[in-house]
């Protein structure tokens, strides 16, 4: 009699897991925080300068003047952040359905590399990471994790976005599919 009272307490919890299957997902997914919204045109701030030096996973400094012309993400997180971490998960999937596909992914941090990539790896977190360089462009502002632009290839920020958010919605992949569409 016990052992049909467990399987029938298991069977029922596998019944109500999988009729809530979306909730759950839900909850996984990063689609708990809120949306990230895009700021109006006729309120798009252009960027009047691309002069910041990034220095990039490998070591190697570039120059944010080569995302001149091209979608750029900017996401300024740190370790220390709960809402910074919270949201790497949504960003590592988006990071991997968008990459190559004319939208550049610049995920900075003040936090030293070494501990950087033993977080990257203990959490299958792909995105590549680089560290400024230089002070970032005025109308770049990195003074709170998290804190996230979008660059339109125009050099419009389309989103600023303060605070943790869920960069793997359908709103903001049909923003960034919408400006991939204008590049084509």
């Amino acid at each position: 009699m016990k052992k049909i009272i467990i399987v029938g307490v298991v069977a029922l919890i596998g019944v109500i897991g999988f009729l809530n299957i979306d909730k759950i997902q839900e909850a996984f997914s990063g689609s708990n925080l809120p949306e990230p919204t895009s700021i109006a045109f006729e309120k798009q701030m252009p960027l009047y300068s691309y002069d910041w030096k990034l220095i990039g996973p490998t070591g190697a400094s570039l120059s944010f003047v080569e995302y001149m012309n091209r979608n750029v993400i900017i996401n300024y997180w740190s370790l220390n952040d709960p809402e910074s971490v919270e949201e790497l998960k949504a960003w590592n999937k988006l990071y991997e359905d968008y990459k190559g596909e004319n939208v550049f992914f610049i995920f900075v941090t003040a936090d030293s590399q070494a501990d950087v990539n033993a977080f990257l790896k203990d959490n299958d977190y792909v995105f590549p990471v680089y560290y400024s360089g230089s002070t970032p462009l005025k109308s770049i502002v990195l003074d709170k994790a998290p804190k996230t632009y979008l660059v339109a290839k125009t050099g419009r920020v389309v989103v600023n976005h303060t605070g943790a958010a869920n960069w793997n919605s359908d709103n903001f992949r049909k923003v960034l599919d919408d400006l991939i569409k204008q590049n084509k």
